[in-house]
């Protein structure tokens, strides 16, 4: 008999077949493969990968097809010597092994060695994204970033840069100068640059030239609808910039655009380039690029102005305050109209020295001149911090719709959080709605330094040290300078130290300039009351800086520990020029401090002396109503004045202290509903003493109609005056009636805690303590 034929083995055996079915089944896996590549944001290796293990696997199929046909085969698994066609047969092969020859091929064998071997290319490749820090996103964009209220974004990428000597200037820097030209134009925004810089770090890291896939998912992890993928080529004496508009909804290409001219003329190249992004995007209209701003309204036309104003930012970001002034300074050399670095070096400003400091109140003031000039964002940003130096409140309303239009902005929620801070609670906000803007920045831009310290602060003054020694260890890594600002490591060490005394916990106190201590006691004054209410510290602060205030605030502030004999000592017989009205009026009437004998210094100081409010308020005690009536209109005509003068901002403090005064007679004449209305109507136009009285008494008003929840809320935005305690006393109960006794015991723990060394006999320290005590929560 003639041997069968080459065919007629391979007919046989099946192969076509075979090779037909295991074609379909690798289709199928490298469909799978693209899928979960995507999915997960897996390493792009894993597609050739599979296709390589495909390759493997498709000889070892055909070699076992060809094995099974054999005559052979199926006698030696008749005989029982082998295993059958889909026996797996574990220890056989591992005897075959042992024997130095491969395992016997059989259907199962082969179909279990490719199942494992791709369920070690996933698994390893979900590893190296879970070891290597590769975000596991669903997709290109956007992701959390974002709110649903808020226009489509573009994120602008850096670009790729050849034949150009200033990369920096032609890659990131175009993220900024771009972004900054294309935002607003045609409804659409803008992703911030430093968040679109964060994202591209974190996913890029410093290959110059990552592949398309790699760019689109960085810019879609900022949030943005849009990418704009760009490159800046050098060809000859000229440059080429090309953008490339990508939807990252679905990763295709939308349209691009190219411009060519003089590298000398880098503006009019951007403007060009902008332009021309914006018409790929739009649909073409051109009534649409009515909306388009020309690049210098928001930089500079000068490019020494714009090369120097880039590198302060970026010792900015390192917190490195004094070469990021300098370099500002260079800008503003080079160009004096320069909005945006007038606007950095005062914030610089504000930062190395203080919020207070003279150059930084300058450079601000000058930064307005030319608002006209600035984008719409960016006028809400630079007019935020200028309010931080005027106490103009409007500024809050502004700053919260920025944040909600543009929720990718770190400055926006950033510079919202230095007015909560700054201008206090008089903005409707605490500590925790501060801390809360200061993290949202952070999640934007993790890299970015500043925003770091008042996290820092917040944590104390919330009372989280772990937190708060998280975040300085954040900072230490970000942050180019050498150490953390002296103050807060001060604050820290006394606050959270241990319990070997105040000694070793005052060693940092005492080292602070008088700068560091003016901000320790700024930030901490209400907060860290153990330490800043101290006679220790008040003589030292005596000693380091002669100013009178502040022995004004230390008596004032004494209430916040319930050291009220130390208080009344100190407004009779240590002040400097004698009892103030403020202090007087404040200990009698919220202290429980009897001051009866001293009430004459508030009737009868002199109305132009500063004491103006506080007479009227005891005019309303008294029920001297002409009294009232004569201080209120007085204030009246004083604010006219400053409005006539031209100073509407300072007109609110008078206009606000006439009506408290008018609030307060209301709700002493029992007319609850109209002493509701005045104060309502004032509360919020300053920072100042008369918003802080306005807030209390509509506490007092609200609970005496019965208005629970809202008595509660205007109590609660008390924590950092010194009538913290008068409010924590007479909320706390409020809360526990409401049926929220975690909010009560937070109140009544923290109300110990103030007055855990308070006068001996002090009634209502023992009441607090009882109560956290009862609730379960006693320090």
């Amino acid at each position: 008999m003639n041997p069968p034929s080459l065919w007629q083995r391979i007919r046989s055996a099946r192969i076509v077949q075979v090779l037909l079915v295991y074609l379909g089944a690798s289709w199928a896996v490298l469909q799978i493969s693209d899928t979960l590549t995507q999915a997960l944001s897996l390493p792009e290796w894993v597609s050739p990968a599979a296709v390589i293990l495909l390759l493997v696997g498709l000889v070892i199929i055909l070699a076992t097809a060809w094995v099974q046909s054999l005559p052979s085969t199926t006698a030696a698994e008749e005989a029982g010597v082998r295993p059958t066609d889909w026996e797996i047969a574990p220890s056989d092969a591992v005897e075959s092994l042992k024997r130095g020859r491969l395992p016997y091929l059989t259907w199962g064998r082969s179909i279990l060695g490719g199942v494992v071997a791709l369920s070690i290319l996933f698994g390893g490749a979900g590893l190296y994204v879970g070891f290597s820090g590769r975000p596991a996103v669903r997709g290109l964009g956007p992701v959390a970033a974002g709110a649903a209220e808020a226009p489509e974004g573009i994120a602008i990428l850096p670009f790729n840069v050849s034949g150009v000597d200033d990369r920096d200037f032609w890659g990131e820097g175009m993220v900024d100068l771009l972004s900054t030209n294309l935002d607003g134009m045609g409804g659409y925004r803008t992703i911030d640059s430093r968040t679109v810089l964060a994202r591209w770090r974190e996913e890029v890291g410093d290959d110059p030239s990552p592949d398309l896939r790699t760019a689109l998912q960085a810019a879609g992890r900022t949030g943005a609808r849009y990418a704009v993928v760009g490159s800046a080529v050098g060809v000859g004496a000229d440059l080429r910039l090309v953008a490339e508009i990508y939807d990252l909804s679905d990763g295709r290409e939308i349209g691009s655009g190219q411009v060519e001219g003089s590298e000398s003329d880098p503006l009019s190249l951007i403007d060009d380039l902008s332009l021309e992004t914006m018409r790929r995007l739009l649909s073409g209209s051109e009534e649409n690029l009515a909306t388009s701003r020309n690049l210098a309204d928001v930089t500079t036309p000068s490019v020494p102005a714009l090369r120097a104003y880039l590198e302060g930012e970026r010792y900015y970001r390192e917190a490195l305050f004094p070469q990021a002034v300098e370099a500002y300074e260079r800008a503003l050399e080079a160009d004096s109209t320069f909005a945006l670095a007038l606007f950095r070096i005062s914030d610089a400003y504000g930062w190395l020295e203080s919020v207070q400091s003279e150059d930084a109140i300058d450079w601000a003031e000058r930064s307005m001149r030319f608002m006209d000039e600035l984008s719409p964002r960016n006028a809400v940003i630079v007019g935020a911090s200028n309010a931080l130096y005027t106490g103009d409140l409007t500024a809050v309303a502004s700053l919260e719709e920025a944040v909600r239009r543009y929720p990718d902005d770190p400055e926006a929620w950033f510079m919202l959080a230095e007015i909560y801070i700054h201008l206090g609670e008089a903005t409707g906000a605490g500590p925790r709605e501060a801390l809360d803007a200061v993290n949202r920045a952070i999640r934007l831009d993790p890299g970015f330094a500043p925003y770091y310290v008042h996290a820092i602060d917040l944590h104390m003054i919330l009372s989280q040290p772990d937190s708060a020694r998280a975040v300085m260890d954040r900072y230490a890594r970000f942050s180019g300078a050498e150490s953390l600002q002296a103050e807060y490591l001060a604050a820290y060490d006394y606050y959270f130290g241990g319990e070997d005394g105040s000694a070793d916990r005052w060693s940092r106190v005492r080292a602070l300039d008088d700068i560091g201590l003016s901000i320790l006691w700024g930030t901490f004054g209400v907060q860290m009351e153990d330490m800043v209410l101290s006679m220790d510290l008040a003589d030292y602060v005596r000693d380091r800086t002669g100013q009178p205030g502040w022995w004004f605030g230390i008596a004032r502030f004494s209430l916040v520990t319930g050291k009220l004999a130390r208080a009344e000592a100190m407004v009779r017989d240590s002040l400097p020029g004698g009892p103030d009205p403020y202090s007087v009026y404040l200990l009698h009437r919220f202290g429980g401090v009897d001051m009866s004998d001293l009430l004459g210094v508030v009737r009868d100081c002199e109305l132009a002396a500063g004491c103006t409010f506080w007479r009227g308020l005891q005019a309303a005690d008294d029920g001297d109503w002409e009294e009232v009536r004569r201080i209120a209109a007085y204030a009246r005509n004083v604010a006219d004045s400053l409005r006539t003068a031209g100073d509407s901002l300072t007109a609110r403090f008078p206009e606000t202290y006439a009506g408290v005064v008018d609030g307060y007679a209301q709700f002493r004449r029992g007319d609850l509903t109209g002493a509701r209305t005045t104060l309502e109507g004032v509360q919020g136009l300053t920072s100042g003493n008369g918003d802080m009285i306005a807030r209390v008494l509509l506490g007092e008003v609200n609970q005496e109609l019965g208005r629970t929840g809202e008595a509660v809320r205007w109590y609660g935005l008390l924590r950092s005056t010194p009538l913290r305690n008068y409010a924590l006393a007479r909320r706390a109960p409020l809360t526990e009636d409401l049926g929220d006794l975690q909010a009560a015991g937070a109140d009544w723990r923290m109300l110990a805690v103030s007055l855990r060394d308070a006068d001996e006999g002090y009634a209502l320290a023992a009441q607090a303590q009882q109560a956290a005590v009862r609730l379960g929560v006693a320090p």
